[in-house]
């Protein structure tokens, strides 16, 4: 494998700050699910739902619904509605539609102290029934009217039908109270048809109206439309159109991608529109953006900034303003061009571009046109396409041969961090911020998914820290030891070798020292009720 790590500006201007990439241990198999909740960080393990407080990690207990334990895992992504944290449990007892009579669904919220379980009546004979997603994803929730909107699948069989039916999506409603399936469109129980939603980037809440994708027909082919849910109906706006997502309100007007072909006059060519206006009032669309019936179509929703969204059609950043349209030139005719979710970091909005080669580079769009953050190595894959701001820079992964690394761009400069092993690396997901570090997915030598992280707070290197509740702390120039519970005693601490460079005696929670020399050290807390903490730090 080529490793061109020796091109990268890694380590030694990181190391200095006490900032790595570093695994939270005991988190294999984590879910890529971290969300903040009641100051803590929450995640799947397993399927089981854990609670990180930045020292130490707890499981809550297994669900319970009529004071039996309910059997299952959490499945997806979770959400916060109403300040309680909200996600999905599945019990499988078989893949397979002949079994799913045998299979559950639970809707679970948790208030900080209490589980409450819901049992999905409408997904019993469900395979996953519903399921939360989140980045834009067709499965992310929508709040309307006080309710949060879910998107799931209802396979129960359908009268005079067996259970090998393909699942029928719906969307439902949740109240903090109860599950209400909302009914599709044209339902015909003896013939089977097909239904689908989608929310996230197809979504949208405008004039006390939910817009949505809605697909319908006797094949999931092209079959994807334009519709809103007023608290009762649903309607299908535009019957012929293919809807395209990307959904937005500019002004306080309605906008989405639709492909909409029309003739001036017949036997001349065909025009091809890619964004659409709906005017409630009148229930009327108007048309923008011509483009080649080929086009490429991207579902994310745009950047609004000082009243213009920021759209991606055909791979090209579109700047529309409510009346006219802007598309700015690709770096280079052959590129591919913008694939990855725009983002707005300073003045400026930052992309995933593809050239010509297949190479992946941070775009840049500023004052009228587009350009590229050069990649580290010309061999090299580059950047993924998730972004997040974090402490005054952009960050997202990098790939090297096939090695994924943790990235930032300061607005000037990019800089990738080592990874603490020979794994796969950091994955291409779902980034939270949680105190004053940076969390994510990383595949370690093993393939093995584990919760890892970025920043200032470092992690202890065994279990001590769970019993003692010890945690280091960069600070300024140097570390603080804060103990949580019991006043230290004694702070050793040892260079790589084994040396001991400190050996302090004290009688507080909070040890502040500051280390002379670079590298990696040896902590060790001991306490005034005996017990013992080994921490390590990087300087």
């Amino acid at each position: 494998m080529k490793n061109n790590l020796s091109l990268f500006s890694l380590g030694l201007s990181l190391g200095l700050l006490g900032q790595s990439v570093e695994v939270v241990p005991t988190t294999e198999n984590y879910g890529s699910n971290g969300i903040v909740y009641n100051n803590s960080l929450f995640f799947s393990k397993s399927g089981i739902l854990l609670k990180f407080d930045g020292t130490s990690i707890t499981g809550l207990p297994v669900p319970m619904y009529n004071n039996q334990p309910v059997e299952g895992k959490l499945d997806g992504s979770m959400f916060v509605y109403n300040n309680k944290l909200c996600y999905s449990y599945d019990y499988i007892h078989n893949t397979s539609h002949l079994f799913e009579y045998l299979n559950q669904d639970y809707f679970i919220t948790y208030d900080g102290a209490t589980q409450n379980v819901f049992l999905n009546p409408d997904f019993v004979f469900s395979y996953r029934g519903i399921q939360i997603g989140d980045n834009g994803s067709e499965y992310e929730p929508v709040l309307y009217q006080g309710k949060l909107i879910l998107k799931g699948a209802d396979s129960s069989p359908r009268v005079g039908q067996a259970y090998i039916l393909p699942p029928v999506s719906h969307i439902y409603s949740f109240d903090g109270q109860s599950l209400t399936k909302i009914n599709n469109l044209n339902i015909n129980n003896s013939t089977p048809s097909w239904h689908d939603q989608k929310l996230g980037d197809w979504a949208l809440v405008f004039n006390n109206e939910l817009y949505f994708c809605y697909a319908t027909g006797t094949t999931p082919i092209s079959s994807d439309r334009i519709a809103k849910f007023d608290g009762t109906n649903i309607t299908v706006l535009d019957g012929k159109s293919p809807y395209k997502g990307g959904i937005f309100n500019l002004n306080n007007a309605l906008y989405f991608k639709l492909m909409y072909t029309t003739q001036s006059t017949p036997g001349a060519p065909w025009v091809y529109y890619h964004l659409a206006n709906y005017t409630p009032a009148t229930n009327t669309l108007s048309y923008f953006f011509t483009q080649p019936y080929n086009a490429g179509w991207s579902q994310f929703k745009p950047i609004i900034d000082n009243s213009q969204a920021y759209t991606i059609i055909d791979n090209k950043l579109s700047i529309f303003d409510g009346t006219g349209e802007t598309q700015i030139n690709k770096v280079a005719v052959t590129d591919k061009g913008i694939i990855g979710r725009p983002v707005l970091f300073g003045n400026n909005i930052y992309f995933q571009y593809q050239d010509s080669n297949n190479k992946y580079l941070l775009g840049k769009y500023s004052a009228g046109s587009i350009s590229l953050v050069p990649n580290l190595s010309t061999s090299d894959t580059g950047i993924g396409m998730s972004f997040i701001e974090f402490n005054g820079n952009l960050f997202f992964i990098y790939t090297s041969g096939s090695v994924n690394y943790l990235a930032k761009y300061d607005g000037q400069n990019m800089i990738v961090m080592q990874n603490p092993d020979n794994g796969q690396g950091v994955q291409d997901s779902k980034f939270v911020i949680y105190g004053n570090d940076l969390y994510f997915p990383y595949k370690n030598a093993a393939g093995i998914v584990n919760l890892a992280k970025y920043g200032t707070t470092v992690l202890s290197t065994n279990e001590a820290v769970k019993e003692t509740g010890v945690s280091v702390f960069k600070e300024g120039s140097g570390f603080s030891i804060v103990s949580k519970t019991e006043k230290i005693a004694k702070i050793e601490v040892l260079d790589a070798s084994g040396r001991k460079i400190l050996n302090a005696k004290t009688n507080a929670q909070k040890y502040s020292f500051e280390i002379g020399t670079h590298g990696v050290f040896i902590v060790n807390v001991s306490l005034n009720n005996g017990k013992v903490s080994t921490l390590k730090v990087r300087n």
